[in-house]
């Protein structure tokens, strides 16, 4: 009998117009291990709706430790598409963060966990693990460096114990690099380009013509 490919037809069509970067929710989105206490995190909510930073945690896991050595909680709440920069209270740009804790301490061979009601949101460095001075290397570095989330990653690292190449969603930059703070650039999901209407539409006529309105015989 023969088989009626409208309906694949449709899917495949909206999976033209329609795929982009899936997103999640709230990221980490740069990393500032300055000189001194010049040290900030960065967030961005990369999901559709406002997120409440209530019940939000920053913990440091320093020298390879498995528990938390320090942890500052998070406050407010952030919009869809926004950034929220907390940083050391100590800071040379502390006046300009949205949120300041002397909490806030950690070195580029120390463990930053974003967590939520005991689950892992995303991580920068390995729990329980001390990679000696950092991880990376060159620029895209967790010492001196700053790091920020590539614009196409809009989901968190969950998977905190193990290994971590910050060359695989970090893009790197000297030390005291504080210009990006509170703007974090993504990847949006274009508009429908002209050849994808063309090709959406071949597709439905296609399996439209195909497969005529009755019942089909064998």
């Amino acid at each position: 009998m023969k088989r009626f490919l409208l309906p694949y037809a449709a899917v495949a069509c909206a999976t033209l117009l329609f795929a982009g970067p899936a997103a999640g929710a709230l990221i980490i989105s740069e990393y500032v291990e300055g000189s001194s206490n010049n040290k900030a995190i960065e967030l961005y909510n990369a999901g559709p709706d406002a997120v409440r930073l209530t019940g939000v945690f920053l913990r440091v896991y320093s020298n390879g430790s498995s528990t938390p050595t320090s942890s500052g909680a998070l406050t407010a709440t952030l919009p869809a598409g926004s950034a929220w920069v907390i940083a050391h209270s100590s800071a040379s740009f502390a006046s300009e963060a949205d949120q300041t804790s002397g909490a806030l301490s950690f070195n580029g061979d120390d463990a930053v966990v974003l967590e939520s009601a005991g689950a892992v949101l995303d991580r920068i460095g390995q729990v329980g693990f001390d990679p000696g001075t950092e991880w990376g290397g060159g620029l895209v570095s967790t010492f001196d460096h700053t790091l920020r989330r590539m614009p196409g990653v809009l989901t968190g690292d969950t998977a905190a114990g193990t290994p971590f190449d910050p060359a695989l969603q970090w893009l790197g930059f000297a030390r005291d690099t504080f210009d990006g703070l509170g703007v974090h650039q993504v990847l949006s999901i274009p508009e429908p380009q002209s050849w994808l209407l063309v090709a959406c539409g071949i597709l439905l006529l296609a399996g439209g013509a195909r497969f005529p309105r009755g019942r089909s015989t064998g």
